[in-house]
């Protein structure tokens, strides 16, 4: 049965504070208004309102500052990382370019989903979070994780083809079809996005969405749905790793000869390659996990999620619901803060482990290093000068 709020109103006359608040070490002014929303006795009325009063102390640190905090920290790192992608991408021979294309699809993911994760913040805090930014919010997460997922597999395949097949590899794998590649990806990631934004957030603004799409039919199988795709790609592209890098570890220890010795350099940076893929599936693994968690706690609680979108908004609703408000702050923080840390970490790993990324990094620095060097220097003649002169005088 669907929960009305609307009969709850505030009455003018009502004297602050209520009773059913005057022993709760909780109550501030600004509560009087949850004095109408029903008749409860004072124990009752303290536990909601201290449910409330936490649910908004972590929204406000851990829905909002925390994630925005890491998120700038995000974007600057991935937008770094995308300068020196294009610029090692631009420079660097043919078989690079192909690893380096993937490199900067994945940080143009990244800095796409920080983008629109600012634009739900700015909706949230000036109070204009409805049907249109739940749909951002849920393409987002839909949007990263699928592009996330869509590139390392491509990735992991890439250099296991590079490293077991190399004559089939340089045949066959072109820079036009790593670009294809990429895009294929993209748009498989963003209409899928699209279509569960559009979907899924009608379970929280119903009565306001363009569309219709109820729970039975719609609503619940859109939510089994996205899950069971998410946690598929998810562990496909952790047991294909595996699987590739433990062949290609197994094939190079049979090889012997002159074919190997010719070829150890080569097969040697591949593997390192290889290796140094597997951190960044390790903070892939981390930080896209929370999401999953998120996705099958919320497809178990479904049937009390949809109550949220019950009803017009009101002060009564957010009162007693404080409870399950709490809830679903405390999923989405988590896997928010655990998915942003994931990001940090991405273009970290990549750059320090790759030595054309560090030697570009370096040189940079020393350019910048230098430059201030050089207007030291210049002040501090220039200083010397005045000193000089002041003295003749």
């Amino acid at each position: 049965m669907e929960s009305d709020f609307s009969f709850f109103e505030f009455t003018p006359a009502m004297t602050c504070p209520p009773a059913i608040f005057e022993n709760c070490p909780e109550y501030t002014p600004k509560d009087c208004k949850y004095g109408a929303c029903g008749s409860f006795s004072d124990e009752d009325g303290c536990t909601y309102l201290k449910t409330l009063h936490l649910a908004k102390g972590f929204r406000t640190y851990f829905l909002a500052i925390i994630p925005l905090v890491l998120s700038i920290i995000s974007i600057i790192a991935n937008i770094i990382f995308a300068l020196f992608s294009t610029l090692v991408l631009m420079k660097n021979g043919k078989s690079s370019k192909k690893r380096y294309a993937f490199l900067l699809s994945r940080s143009v993911s990244t800095i796409v989903a920080q983008i629109l994760f600012y634009v739900v913040l700015i909706s949230w805090k000036t109070g204009s979070f409805e049907y249109s930014s739940a749909s951002i919010f849920i393409l987002i997460g839909s949007l990263s994780f699928l592009t996330l997922t869509g590139t390392y597999l491509a990735l992991s395949t890439l250099m296991y083809f590079a490293v077991i097949h190399p004559f089939w590899y340089r045949t066959n794998v072109t820079m036009a079809r790593v670009v294809a590649v990429n895009v294929v990806i993209w748009i498989l990631s963003v209409a899928f996005s699209i279509c569960v934004g559009i979907y899924g957030a009608t379970l929280f603004y119903p009565e306001t969405a363009p569309i219709s799409c109820s729970y039975k039919t719609c609503q619940q199988p859109l939510a089994i749905i996205l899950t069971v795709v998410l946690g598929l790609c998810y562990f496909v592209t952790l047991i294909a790793y595996a699987t590739m890098l433990i062949r290609m570890h197994l094939r190079n220890t049979r090889r012997n000869g002159h074919v190997q010795v010719l070829r150890q350099d080569s097969i040697d940076r591949n593997i390192t390659a290889m290796n140094r893929l597997s951190f960044n599936l390790v903070s892939f693994a981390i930080s896209k996990l929370p999401i999953l968690i998120v996705c099958i706690v919320a497809v178990a609680n479904l049937d009390h999620l949809k109550t949220l979108g019950n009803g017009d908004k009101s002060p009564c609703k957010t009162f007693l619901n404080g409870k399950l408000y709490f809830q679903v702050e405390l999923l989405a923080s988590i896997a928010a803060i655990v998915w942003l840390i994931g990001m940090i970490s991405d273009p970290v790993i990549n750059g320090l482990s790759d030595p054309n990324m560090v030697m570009y990094m370096k040189n940079g620095f020393h350019r910048i290093k230098s430059s201030f060097g050089v207007q030291n220097s210049k002040k501090a003649a220039d200083d010397d000068d005045s000193d000089s002169n002041a003295s003749d005088l």
